[in-house]
């Protein structure tokens, strides 16, 4: 189902070098439009895409421009020279579309979780190690400048002995949503909030606490019909330093909305940060919160640092650009992504538990 019959090419930037030829598989997908608008702002070219489903028109993705579409990845990558593919399939069907591509040699990233359970995900990784792709998995929220100034924060004992912590991901309800679509299929992605928007902060946390989540007790609720995914849940986490908190997600609030918190808690010092705000996107502004004990701090202990964003297309505007900019860094040099195969098996783990414990009502260890 080609959109054009015109073959891809090598693309020259200003500076006379090639830009990365990129095959986009997945159209059929939330975050196609955004990270199409990303690469549009990058030296990167797409010469190619894949939607593998027939009745999904192609032609509604308006920022993928006259490339030629193919209908299963296969053929693209045998077809088209590519030095890369971003992937936006579901979370069941990402795992063979990250094979096939290390297969040819192909670098890939992909949208988060990367697969359904850890275990779908892992002999990727030994794959990865005998080839010389780079896999990046898209969790660029810890790229987000208040993120980086938390883990600075962190590095350099801000917090003292790290006690506790608590995060919250509200969003509209599901009434407002396209439950149709695969997301929402348990098959398709496994889980529904929390595996869909719980866990970017899930990826979050485990990048910035020193102490890896140890053992995880959750509970799930699917109240809405006919979607057999929870549509909210609430997690207690226990990292194995101690360090005691709480998350909770849920679809509850009017078209729209969001209601989003992350907050860190140690015996030097506190932290309070509003990640999204009312509305999802990336203009305005957003605060971090902070307070302190110690004798430096005195004079002013409680000091709020303000992030203003300056407008840019794309998924997650301009830290977004950089996050991706950084896999292309990575791959040109052969250094790491921002966000391994390896940190993604992490976060799959801490989900697994979870789910494991909604269904047996305990406490479960996160395996290492």
């Amino acid at each position: 189902m080609a959109k054009s019959d015109t073959p891809t090419t090598d693309v020259e930037t200003g500076d006379g070098t090639t830009a990365p030829r990129v095959g986009y598989v997945g159209l059929d997908h939330h975050h196609a439009e955004p990270y199409l608008q990303t690469l549009e702002t990058l030296p990167a070219t797409v010469t190619c895409a894949c939607e593998p489903n027939d009745a999904f028109d192609a032609e509604s993705v308006t920022s993928l421009g006259d490339v030629p579409v193919y209908g299963d990845l296969e053929t693209m990558l045998a077809d088209a020279a590519l030095d890369a593919v971003f992937v936006t399939l579901s979370n069941r069907d990402t795992p063979t579309a990250i094979e096939r591509a290390l297969e040819h040699g192909v670098d890939v990233y992909t949208e988060k979780p990367a697969a359904r359970t850890a275990a779908e995900l892992e002999p990727l990784l030994d794959l990865e190690s005998r080839t010389d792709a780079t896999v990046c998995v898209s969790y660029p929220w810890q790229d987000h400048p208040i993120a980086t100034q938390l883990k600075s924060h962190l590095d350099r004992g801000f917090f003292g002995d790290l006690r506790g912590f608590e995060a919250r991901f509200v969003a509209s309800q599901l009434d407002y949503r396209d439950t149709d679509h695969y997301i929402f299929d348990a098959d398709a992605s496994r889980g529904g909030i929390l595996q869909w928007l719980g866990i970017h902060w899930i990826q979050l946390l485990s990048w910035l606490l020193d102490s890896p989540i140890e053992r995880v007790n959750a509970s799930m609720a699917a109240e809405f019909d006919g979607v057999g995914v929870e549509d909210g849940a609430t997690l207690q986490l226990e990292t194995a330093a101690g360090a005691l908190g709480t998350f909770h997600c849920g679809y509850y609030l009017r078209e729209g909305m969001y209601d989003t918190q992350l907050n860190l808690y140690g015996s030097g010092g506190r932290s309070s940060w509003d990640p999204m705000g009312r509305t999802f996107g990336f203009d305005g502004e957003t605060s971090l919160e902070l307070e302190s004990t110690d004798g430096d701090w005195s004079a002013t202990p409680a000091r709020t640092i303000t992030h203003e964003y300056e407008p840019e297309p794309g998924y997650g505007g301009a830290w977004g650009q950089e996050f991706v900019q950084q896999f292309f860094e990575a791959r040109d040099a052969g250094t790491e992504p921002p966000v391994t195969l390896e940190d993604a098996l992490t976060v799959l783990r801490i989900l697994d538990a979870a789910y494991e414990s909604a269904e047996t009502d305990r406490w479960v260890e996160v395996e290492t």
